[in-house]
């Protein structure tokens, strides 16, 4: 068995592996390679902000290692249970050991993993094999496990911790040490070449628009959920009702639940009772129907959302349901009432009954056991006692005195009805409004026989005079209605017909109020079987109710008489087909998305009803299910609209599946599982009614053409393009031929087809049939018609897919100001206009406007067409992608996880535009550095993607991508190659070699090849998504000036500068062109081109760029950015590369003020901020504040990262160097030694980072005189970089310069010139003529030649390296200064003073101007030239420069430059 300890030391490696390479991101005086590595350093931020704890190496290691035991134990079990040997698994941990030691070792490795952390992954991949073949056959298995183990832990701890919060932003704005934003900028263009943002369909438009948001409103203080029915006027008083309320508003039993026969004023009495809690001021109440366990659940999810709960990873409703039960446990004890109405199972709540301090849970139910014995108080409600049925018939009639012969009568009627207080209730409303004594209205009820009474259900006990009361209250309501109006009594009846046969939970009144035609009629007919009591609103007025018994009698009457009963069912059937959605104004959205849902409502429960199920074989109801499918699902609930599955069904059933009604009602419900997302059923629902529709009515009848095309439609949201195009096609030829090139149809038709041609990527066909379609629609319907705007809205997003930015603003505009003009701001199609418009400001860097529109849209969408409404999520989800952009991540993701919440609740798990919300707000969660949430959202959707939509669906090709990025950014290389790999193929072989999706998923490999070191895969690659960038796109398309910026940054990163420079230059001048000077990727290639300039040593070409970027970010993004500050940072680092400190110096000092609060002191980029202000300080010669800065640093990295962090050992090596500077040798070197064996321990010897140790400690030795010492270590340097970087690289020119001046100092000149002349021919051939190493080589070579006595090749080195040094540097440059006083040193030995000592004067003038009389530069240059006074006589002067004894002269061209 493989033990824990077993994988110890594998834990210590792949610790070591990850120290080493976020060390790298330290100061670049730290190592050589920090230009190299620093160009990932936005990815290794992360790790240092998850690893900030104390420990040492081993005890990290031993964290990782007790993960990585629990990732493999199953295969470890595995293998145990076949009967592996315990010696071949610890073989195969051994070979992955020394596989991971190896790649620490490998500083091609670290570069690639620093540079993006998904290069480790793919390194281990292309490297495993070899470590494979000495693995036993058997274990094989395991050691598989083991690799994978090893690369997903390392992924674990590369992304940001949840506590990463301000400071990360954008893990692309860091960089190495003070570059951070240079790398940024290439490392986010290379990514922004393929980047892919999952996007919204816009189905009305057809438009893709990004999801979107805005502020979480707080949660209400008070709570009020469910319809809860009315309380009754002059509700009696019951026995029971004392103790009730006493129970529940005490607090005395948190369970209740009330048992009794049907009518017997349970509800009534749970009504007054949330009532009293309402007026009470509650905090909650709610009320749930109970009818099943379904109707359970589907209330407490409800209530859970009302409450907040969590649901942004996609519960199920079962989950969300426990999920609102903890709240309430949970939630600080308050009064709460939860009813559950009209219980028909006890099991139904099993689980499901809400607890904690002050919930208080009230049942109604017909069921009198079940409840024994289960913590419920049992409160039976029986019927009235025989005194308050008197009391209710007596008062009704006028007749308080019980003593009289109506009392007696009264008792009597009281007795026949069982005292059911619903019919004594209508009885004594009966017989007062008729004016009948109690005696006459008992003789009636005796005398009254109904053929069949109302039947009995369980609870039930009822006589059959209850049935009698109930047909008299009805029949007597109508008679009098009658007497005073026929007309009104008819328009009665018709309304009570329709109350007993449609939805139980009532009717519209406003549906009521337009039966007959006559709304005086109407409204008085309803007024009366109000007063009558027959019937009541709810209690909002909006909803007519009947009594549920009072139904059963009137339907049972009614059966008995076919005439009659056929009359009522049409008068129902006819109220639903009234219903017009269409007829309430466009703009009134809410009313007619509530004239919807209520015909949907009452189609669902007459489907569900066995007594109206025949209202399905009537043509009006067909008509309402037709048009309730259509446009529930058109107003943004098709969830709704798919709740009438069985009511199709049904109506297949009745009229049969040929009928012209089935058919149409089939089609519109595939429409709506296409809304909701459901595509399959949607596709196999449309191929089955087409087939019908071509079967039945022909292939040319207009249905059946919309048919085909609602099939095409399908198919293109499912990404089937291709069947989609051949359909579209086919229709558009179809509709030419049938009804005409003009017709509306027609035209809709041609523009669906340059939809699919769109997507398909054939942007120019489409385009075509755009512009045409645009043409036609002003010639035939006119510039102001609706459809015509939605045609220009599309020819603009088409211009915008196929970048021509400026005609498709223009356009967007246009059509959005002839919106308001016509159409009204609240017009749908406004707010879509309005929505696109934002998305293209967004799209070419014009922020505000975005953002101001999106904010506005929002409101005005919430305010039109609801909260829930699909395009309301749109916009949510639009203005959170605008924060995101913005770097306002804190808003953005607030946003994207309420839309998330919503989507679910509103669309359900598995709608396209819920796993697109998902996506965003994983998208978000990247951004902020919180990777390890990203990557488990990234992956879940795309695990749904799979599941709902298809391995080829664009939306599931796209979450892979995203996926891939995410895998790219926290280092698991393997996976996220594998899946661009898999990605690439799939979109050729979906999309096409050409398609633009296709060319980005082509990029986007090369990209991750690249970020794994394998330049020689990704190169060419980059290569040829240019050039078919330029072939299908053109040269201005955005995506091709992403490759181009892409292929150039490549060629920086392998040194190919000649061929990286002119094509930065070219994309930076296009992207000024195309986008503007202040779009976000303008700024992007300003600051790459400033970077590579930087790179080639051009700094006065470089700093006007970097100065210009920081102003257009300060202005464009504010101070606090992210882009920012990282501006502010890079330009602060090319001042000092050029010498200027006096403008560095503060630019970092507000820098780490800046991080300090936005960040928080201990944050990674803080104290990466402090470590560049010490280091200014120190190169300015500021010691005193430059050594306190380092003491803090070096203590707090120990505190917050642990001893061995190798930021940490940065820091300590820093720390080391400036108490060098200071002449603090024996505090100095010990520092040196201790950081070069931690290196060595915790890194590796041929890590670049410990290299860069050994040659501080040399550099340290040799500055002491300890030549002996430091020989050995330059040389030993000198041949590992040669060995591990190759001859060419910059840091092994450094170290053949630094092992030619010891030789120098030690005399050995033979050794170094030799060494220093090939170095400066090696840096003039690799690095150009003007890099300022290349100056320092050839100051360098002079200096030993002027050693050597060989002044005649001294002294024109001299000259030319101070000529160069004033062109390429500028006078004020530090090195500029070296130069000056080395030539005049030269001069000096060669007896040439009178012209040393005008020189010495120049520099020591410049010298106090730019370094400050303090500065160690100074001083020397102040004691030279007082040597050269002494030794022409001049002594006075020479006494007046030095305040002391002066120090030993020292020119050494290294140490001043």
């Amino acid at each position: 068995m493989v033990g824990f300890l077993s994988l110890a030391r594998l834990g210590v490696g792949l610790a070591v592996f990850l120290l080493r390479a976020s060390d790298a991101v330290e100061d670049p005086s730290f190592g050589g390679v920090a230009t190299v590595i620093g160009e990932a350093r936005s990815g290794w931020r992360d790790i240092a902000a998850l690893k900030g704890r104390r420990g040492a190496v081993d005890s990290f290691g031993e964290q990782i290692a007790s993960r990585l035991e629990g990732k493999i134990a199953d295969a470890r079990r595995q293998c145990e249970d076949r009967g592996v040997d315990a010696d071949l698994l610890r073989g195969a941990v051994t070979e992955v050991e020394v596989l991971l030691k190896k790649l620490a070792k490998d500083n091609d490795v670290v570069v690639a993993a620093v540079r993006n952390p998904d290069s480790f992954g793919d390194v281990i991949r292309g490297r495993v094999q070899k470590r494979r073949r000495n693995v036993e056959e058997a274990a094989e298995p395991f050691f598989d496990a083991l690799v994978r183990a090893v690369t997903e832990e390392f992924v674990l701890l590369a992304p940001g911790s949840k506590d990463f919060q301000v400071g990360a932003f954008r893990q692309l704005l860091d960089g190495v040490e003070e570059i951070r934003d240079a790398i940024r900028d290439g490392i986010g263009e290379v990514k922004a070449g393929q980047a892919e943002q999952t996007a919204h369909i816009d189905g009305r438009f057809d438009r893709i628009e990004d999801v979107m948001s805005r502020p979480v409103p707080r949660r209400p203080s008070r709570v009020r959920l469910g319809s809860r029915p009315m309380e009754v006027s002059g509700f009696i008083e019951r026995r029971e009702q004392e103790g009730l309320f006493g129970a529940v508003l005490s607090g005395a039993s948190g369970r209740t639940v009330l048992t009794g026969m049907r009518g017997s004023g349970k509800s009534q009495l749970a009504t007054a009772v949330a009532a009293r809690c309402e007026k009470e001021d509650w905090p909650l109440v709610a009320w749930v129907p109970a009818g099943s366990r379904e109707a359970v659940l589907s209330g407490l999810v409800e209530l859970g959302l009302e409450l907040g709960v969590r649901v942004e990873d996609g519960p199920s409703r079962e989950v969300i349901a426990q999920r609102c039960l903890n709240k309430l446990a949970s939630a600080q004890g308050s009064n709460r009432l939860i009813v559950f109405d009209d219980v028909k199972n006890p099991d139904d709540l099993a689980g499901l009954v809400p607890r904690g301090e002050g919930v208080r849970v009230l049942v109604t139910t017909t069921r009198l056991a079940d409840w024994e014995g289960a913590g419920w108080a049992h409160v039976p409600v029986g019927v009235f006692e025989r005194e308050q049925s008197i009391s209710i018939l007596l008062d009704h009639n006028d007749h308080p005195d019980r003593e009289t012969a109506d009392a007696e009568a009264a008792d009597a009627v009281a007795g026949a009805l069982g005292d059911l207080p619903v019919a004594v209730v209508q009885a004594a409303a009966t017989a007062r409004r008729d004016r009948y004594t109690l005696a006459a209205y008992l003789d009636m009820l005796e005398r009254t026989t109904l053929e069949e009474g109302v039947r009995r259900r369980e609870g039930d006990e009822y006589s059959d005079a209850v049935g009698v009361a109930l047909w008299m209250a009805f029949q007597s309501a109508l008679e009098r209605i009658e007497d005073q109006s026929p007309r009104r009594g008819a328009v009665a009846r018709t309304q009570l017909g329709a109350l007993s046969v449609l939805a139980a939970p009532g009717v519209p009144a406003r549906w009521l109020e337009k039966v007959g035609g006559e709304a005086n009629d109407a409204r008085g007919a309803l007024s009366g079987l109000i007063e009558s009591s027959v019937c009541r609103f709810s209690e909002d007025r909006s909803k007519v109710m009947i009594h549920g018994l009072q139904g059963r009698a009137i339907r049972e009457a009614w059966k008995d008489e076919p005439e009659s009963w056929g009359r009522v069912e049409e008068a129902a059937a006819g109220l639903l087909g009234a219903v017009d959605v269409t007829a309430i104004p466009v703009r009134d959205n809410a009313s007619r998305r509530r004239e919807a849902l209520d015909l949907v409502e009452q189609l669902r429960a007459t489907a569900g009803q066995d007594h109206s199920k025949g209202l399905f074989s009537r043509p009006r109801t067909a008509d309402a299910l037709t048009h309730a499918l259509w446009h529930a699902a058109e107003l943004g609930d098709p969830q709704a609209a798919l709740s009438l599955s069985d009511a199709v069904d049904l109506l297949d059933g009745t009229l049969g599946p040929d009928h012209s009604h089935t058919l149409a009602a089939r089609n519109n419900l595939a429409n709506a599982y296409e809304s909701a997302g459901r595509l399959e059923q949607a596709i196999d629902l449309y191929e089955r009614t087409l087939a019908d529709h071509e079967r039945v009515l022909g292939a040319d009848h207009t249905n059946t053409l919309a048919s085909r095309g609602g099939l095409a439609n399908a198919y293109e949201s499912a990404g089937r393009l291709e069947q989609a195009i051949d359909l579209y096609e086919r229709t558009l030829a179809d509709h030419e031929r049938v009804l005409g090139a003009d017709h509306t149809n027609t035209l809709a038709s041609r523009g669906g087809l340059a939809r699919a041609y769109e997507s398909a990527g054939r942007l120019k066909e489409a385009i075509d049939l755009f512009e045409q379609n645009l043409a036609d629609r002003e010639r035939v319907l006119g510039a102001d018609h609706p459809d015509t705007l939605t045609s220009r809205g599309n020819l603009a997003y088409v211009y915008w897919s196929a970048g021509r930015l400026d005609q498709a603003i223009d356009l967007h505009e246009q059509t959005l100001a002839e919106a308001l003009r016509v159409l009204s701001p609240d017009h749908p199609y406004t707010l879509t206009f309005r929505n696109n418009l934002a998305r293209a400001y967004q799209d070419v860097g014009r922020a505000d406007q975005a953002i101001d529109l999106f904010e506005q849209n929002l409101a005005d969408r919430e305010r039109v067409l609801g909260p829930d409404h699909p395009d309301t999520l749109i916009s949510r989800g639009s203005l959170a992608a605008a924060y995101r952009s913005a770097g306002r991540l804190k808003e953005a993701i607030d946003l994207f996880e309420r839309t998330l919440a919503e989507a679910l609740r509103v669309l359900g798990p598995d709608h396209p535009d819920t796993l697109d919300s998902r996506g965003s707000l994983a998208a978000a969660y990247r951004s902020a550095g919180r990777l390890k949430e990203a990557i488990d959202l990234f992956e879940r959707t795309l695990a749904e993607a799979l599941r709902v939509l298809g391995p080829d669906h664009p939306y599931t090709l796209t979450f892979r991508n995203n996926l891939a990025r995410a895998y790219q950014d926290v280092g698991r290389a393997d996976q996220a190659i594998d899946l661009f790999e898999q990605n690439l193929a799939d979109r050729e072989r979906v999309l096409g070699p050409d398609h633009p999706d296709t060319l980005i998923s082509r990029g986007g490999l090369a990209t991750a090849y690249w970020s794994a070191d394998r330049p020689d895969d990704a190169i060419p690659l980059l290569e040829q998504t240019l050039a078919e960038a330029l072939r299908v796109l053109g040269a201005d398309h955005p995506d091709t000036l992403a490759s181009r910026n892409n292929l150039a940054y490549a060629y920086e990163s392998v040194g190919r500068l000649d061929e990286a420079i002119p094509l930065f230059e070219q994309t930076l001048a296009d992207r000024e062109r195309v986008l503007g000077a202040d779009h976000p990727d303008t700024l992007a290639s300003r600051g790459n081109l400033a970077y590579v300039y930087w790179s080639a040593g051009r700094l006065g070409e470089a700093i006007p760029l970097y100065e210009r970027n920081m102003a257009d970010r300060l202005r464009l993004l504010g101070p606090d950015h992210p882009d920012t500050l990282a501006s502010r940072n890079n330009l602060a680092y090319a001042y000092r590369s050029a010498g200027r400190l006096e403008q560095a110096i503060p630019l970092y000092e507000r820098n780490m003020a800046d991080r300090e609060r936005v960040l928080g002191a201990d944050h990674p980029d803080t104290l990466a901020s402090r470590n560049n202000l010490a280091y200014a300080y120190r190169s300015a010669g500021r010691l005193e504040q430059a050594i306190p800065l380092y003491e803090r640093n070096m203590a707090d990295r120990e505190r917050v990262l642990g001893a061995d962090h190798p930021d940490t050992l940065a820091s300590r090596n820093n720390l080391a160097y400036v108490y060098w500077s200071a002449g603090r040798f024996d505090e100095a070197i010990p520092l040196f030694e201790q950081t070069l064996a931690s290196s060595e321990r915790v890194l590796g010897a041929d890590n670049p980072n410990t290299l860069t140790s050994r040659g501080n400690l040399a550099y340290a030795y040799r500055s002491a005189g300890r030549l002996e010492q430091a020989i050995p270590l330059y040389e030993r340097n000198m041949a590992d970089r040669e060995r591990v970087l190759g001859a060419d690289n910059p840091d092994t020119l450094t170290s053949r310069n630094n092992l030619a001046s010891a030789y120098e100092s030690a005399g050995r000149l033979e050794q170094a010139i030799p060494l220093y002349e090939r170095n400066m021919a090696d840096r003039e051939r690799v690095l150009g003529a003007d890099n300022p190493d290349t100056l320092t080589s050839r100051n360098n070579l002079a200096y030993a030649y002027w050693s050597a006595g060989r002044f005649d090749e001294a002294i024109p080195l001299f000259e030319q390296t101070l000529a160069d040094s004033l062109r390429v540097l500028g006078a004020d440059h530090p090195d500029t200064l070296a130069s000056r006083h080395n030539l005049a040193s030269a001069y000096c030995s060669a007896g040439r003073l009178d012209k040393a000592i005008p020189l010495f004067e120049q520099n020591l003038t410049e010298a106090l101007r730019v370094l400050g009389p303090d500065h160690p530069n100074t001083r020397i240059f102040r004691d030279n030239l007082a040597d050269a006074y002494r030794a022409v006589g001049r002594d006075e002067e020479a006494a007046a420069l030095l305040d002391s004894p002066s120090d030993p002269d020292d020119t050494d061209a290294e140490a001043l430059a």
